[in-house]
C-alpha cells in the first residue's frame, strides 16, 4: 500500500464515473446475475489496478442503472450531481462522527434546514439515519417509551419481559418495514390492530379508528399514519387525526417516507395539513431527495425520551450529553450522511428540489392519464401524488403478471409487482431528479407494444 495509490484511484473513479453517466440511460435498470459465484484468491494482493481490472471483468456488466430515469421500482431516486459530490467527500474526508465537530454542526444545519423545508413545527427535532426503516424503528422505540411511562414504568431501564405492558397499535395500511421495526423493538408483529380504510382508497376511516380508541378509552394507544402508502401514495386526513389526538391522547406516528416532500410542492402540500400534531415523523432522504443510499430523516418532539432509549452507557470516551447524535440513534459509528443533504440543499434549494416533485407528479399524471385511456390496462386509483398503480384489463387474453414478466423482460425499464385489495397490479413510481416527457412516451410505447403482441 502506497500514498500514490490514490492518484491512481481517483483517476480509475473519474474515467468510471464519466463512462457510467454518459450511459446510464442505456443501462439496464435491474440487471439479474444468472453467473456461477466465484469466490477470488485473496491469499496475495495484486494492487488497486489489477483489483479495478477483475472488478471490471466479474461485476462490472451487472451493474444495474438503478439511479438512472428508467427504473421506477422502489422509490429510491438517483443521485443528483451535488448529492454525488457530498457523498464522495464523505468517503473521502471519512470523520469519525462522534468525535469531530464539524460532523455534529453541520448535521445540525442540515436538521434545521429540513424542518424549514418539510414546514414542521420548531419543537420538532431530528437526527439522520440509514432509512425509512431505521426512522420507523427509532421512532416506534420512542413511542414505546412514552407507553410504558404513562403506565409509570421505564422500558429503557427495565425492558419488557415482565412489563405485562398493554400496548395497542392501530394503523390502517402500514408499511413492512413497521412490522420489521415492531419485532426488532419487542412489541412484534401481530400487535397492530388493523382500522378501516375509506371506500376505494388506502388511508384511515376515521370513524373505525374511533372505535377502536372509544374501545380502549384510557389505555395510551400508539397511531400509526401514513403520508404516501405504497401503492398509491395515498394520505390519511391529517387535520381529521388531529382532532382525534386531541380527544383520546394518542401517539401518532407518521410514516411519510416519500410523502413529506409534498410539503415542497404549492400543489400537493394540502395532503401534509395538520401533520405537525404528529409526535414522530420518518422521511427518507435516498428517497425523493435523490442522495445516495443511505439516507434518512427522522423527527420527533420528544428528544429526552428518545435519549433515554438510546444513550449510551457510562463510556468515558464518548459524549453523554442527550442532545449528542449517538444518544439518540442505535448506531455509535455514523457516516457523514448530511454531507450529501446539505450539498443538495445549498446547490439546488427548496426551489430546485420543488422543481423536481412537481416533474415527477407531472410524469404520474401523464402516464396515469394515457393508461386510463388505453384499451388494455384498467387505473386503480386516482393519482395523489408520484405513483401510478394499475392492472390488465379483465377482458384482455392475458394476465397482468405475464404483462409486467415481458415488460421487465424488455431490460430498458423496470417496474415492481404489488397487491392492491387482494389484486395482482403494477406499480410505477416516478422519484428520479432526470425524469422526463421522453422517457414517458418510451414507457408508454413500450406497454402499447407488449400489450399489442400478447
Amino acid at each position: 500500500m502506497h500514498k500514490n495509490e490514490y492518484k491512481i484511484g481517483l483517476e480509475l473513479l473519474k474515467n468510471e464515473s464519466e463512462q457510467f453517466v454518459s450511459n446510464i440511460d442505456n443501462i439496464a435498470p435491474n440487471i439479474k446475475v444468472t453467473d456461477e459465484f466465484t469466490v477470488s484468491d485473496i491469499s496475495k494482493g495484486v494492487g488497486i489496478e489489477k483489483a479495478f481490472s477483475l472488478f471490471k471483468h466479474k461485476y462490472g456488466n451487472k451493474i444495474s442503472a438503478t439511479t438512472g430515469p428508467n427504473y421506477y421500482g422502489f422509490i429510491i431516486g438517483g443521485a443528483t450531481p451535488a448529492a454525488l459530490l457530498g457523498d464522495w467527500l464523505t468517503s473521502l474526508y471519512d470523520q469519525c462522527s462522534p468525535l469531530t465537530d464539524v460532523t455534529n454542526v453541520l448535521e445540525n444545519e442540515v436538521i434545521e434546514q429540513s424542518i424549514s423545508m418539510f414546514g414542521l413545527s420548531s419543537d420538532f427535532n431530528g437526527t439522520l439515519v440509514s432509512g425509512a426503516t431505521v426512522s420507523n424503528m427509532v421512532n416506534l422505540a420512542i413511542a414505546r417509551q412514552w407507553v410504558g411511562e404513562k403506565q409509570n414504568y421505564d422500558i429503557a431501564k427495565k425492558g419488557l419481559i415482565n412489563s405485562n405492558l398493554n400496548i395497542k397499535i392501530y394503523s390502517a395500511t402500514p408499511h413492512s418495514s413497521i412490522f420489521k421495526s415492531l419485532s426488532i423493538i419487542g412489541i412484534g408483529r401481530e400487535s397492530v390492530e388493523f382500522v378501516g380504510t375509506k371506500k376505494g382508497r388506502e388511508s384511515i376511516d376515521v370513524n373505525s379508528l374511533r372505535q377502536k380508541l372509544s374501545e380502549n378509552k384510557g389505555v395510551p394507544c400508539i397511531v400509526i399514519g401514513n403520508a404516501g402508502t405504497v401503492n398509491t401514495g395515498d394520505f390519511d386526513d391529517f387535520l381529521a387525526l388531529e382532532k382525534l389526538k386531541e380527544e383520546f391522547g394518542f401517539w401518532l406516528h407518521i410514516d411519510a417516507a416519500f410523502g413529506g416532500f409534498a410539503n415542497c410542492s404549492n400543489k400537493h402540500k394540502y395532503l401534509l395539513e395538520g401533520w405537525n400534531s404528529a409526535d414522530s415523523i420518518t422521511i427518507d432522504a435516498h428517497k425523493w431527495l435523490n442522495v445516495p443510499y443511505d439516507s434518512a430523516f427522522q423527527f420527533t418532539k420528544h428528544t429526552k425520551l428518545q435519549s433515554k432509549v438510546f444513550q449510551n452507557g457510562d463510556a468515558p470516551y464518548l459524549d453523554n450529553s442527550i442532545n449528542s447524535y449517538i444518544n439518540l440513534t442505535p448506531e455509535n459509528s455514523r457516516r457523514w450522511r448530511a454531507l450529501p443533504i446539505w450539498f443538495s440543499f445549498q446547490a439546488y434549494g427548496i426551489d430546485g428540489i420543488s422543481e423536481m416533485i412537481n416533474n415527477n407528479c407531472k410524469m404520474a399524471e401523464k402516464t396515469a392519464q394515457w393508461i386510463d385511456n388505453s384499451e388494455y390496462f384498467t387505473l386503480l386509483s386516482e393519482i395523489k401524488l408520484n405513483i401510478v398503480c394499475f392492472k390488465v384489463r379483465d377482458i384482455m387474453g392475458f394476465s397482468t403478471e405475464t404483462f409486467l414478466n415481458k415488460v421487465n423482460g424488455t431490460q430498458k425499464v423496470f417496474m415492481t409487482p404489488t397487491n392492491y385489495k387482494g389484486e395482482y397490479a403494477i406499480r410505477i413510481a416516478f422519484s428520479n431528479w432526470s425524469n422526463n416527457n421522453k422517457n414517458v412516451d418510451e414507457l408508454t410505447s413500450i406497454f402499447n407494444d407488449i400489450a399489442s403482441s400478447l
